[in-house]
């Protein structure tokens, strides 16, 4: 597999974060482009990827490398950034640019290398072989206490989820959050170690969010399936 460069990977990572959370990139360049030419400077190019909350996934290096890739010489010593060719580019993960115009273009399938579907039904991330058994042995143990409760942990964790203080990522829940209904919603705690907590937020935490626990993915590895 050929490594990408600095730049497509950011351009890659750009596109997956717009497609998952809808993003409108464009919104956060416009106000600085008072005459409508499509130009702006570079720092108004990169404080408006910040805004989008782009730096949070993306690090300034390949913010850096977005913006020099979409330079113009709008005069032998300025340079600007064409956003709307940049904003154009990313938003070919949804679809082409003036399809109007040729309503018979054959248009690209969804983009599945972006978004994975079964990040709900399990987790693709493998720990360690001593972890692994570990976390076998973790998730029997809660199975069996939720069976013996007669409880479903997802519903617990739909009300953390909702709550108006809650960061509204769907499906997730932060950190504490995940630990807190463990604990005192649906009283589990007793039957796990500080570690095997700590295990289960290693297994689940979503990497791409950083503190948010992917809470329906362990959910399926505790409730029964539903028929």
């Amino acid at each position: 597999m050929v490594a990408m460069s600095q730049p497509e990977e950011a351009m890659k990572k750009c596109k997956t974060v717009v497609y998952k959370q809808r993003i409108r990139l464009r919104d956060f360049f416009v106000d600085f482009d008072k005459l409508r030419t499509g130009l702006i400077f570079e720092n108004q190019f990169l404080m408006g990827l910040s805004m989008s909350g782009m730096n949070k996934y993306i690090k300034s290096s390949q913010l850096q490398s977005l913006a020099d890739g979409y330079k113009v010489a709008e005069t032998d010593k300025l340079n600007k950034v064409d956003y709307r060719r940049f904003c154009d580019d990313v938003d070919t993960v949804f679809t082409l640019k003036d399809l109007e115009k040729s309503p018979l273009k054959e248009v690209p399938a969804e983009p599945t290398e972006l978004l994975d579907k079964t990040r709900y039904q399990f987790s693709s991330k493998v720990l360690s072989p001593a972890k692994e058994d570990q976390l076998a042995v973790v998730l029997e143990r809660l199975r069996k206490q939720c069976r013996m409760k007669g409880i479903l942990v997802k519903p617990f964790f739909d009300d953390a989820a909702h709550d108006v203080n809650s960061c509204m990522l769907v499906n997730h829940v932060t950190i504490p959050q995940f630990k807190q209904c463990l604990n005192v919603k649906l009283g589990l705690m007793n039957s796990l170690a500080a570690s095997d907590a700590d295990l289960l937020v290693e297994k689940y935490v979503d990497d791409e969010y950083g503190d948010m626990v992917n809470y329906v993915c362990f959910s399926q590895s505790i409730d029964p399936p539903q028929h």
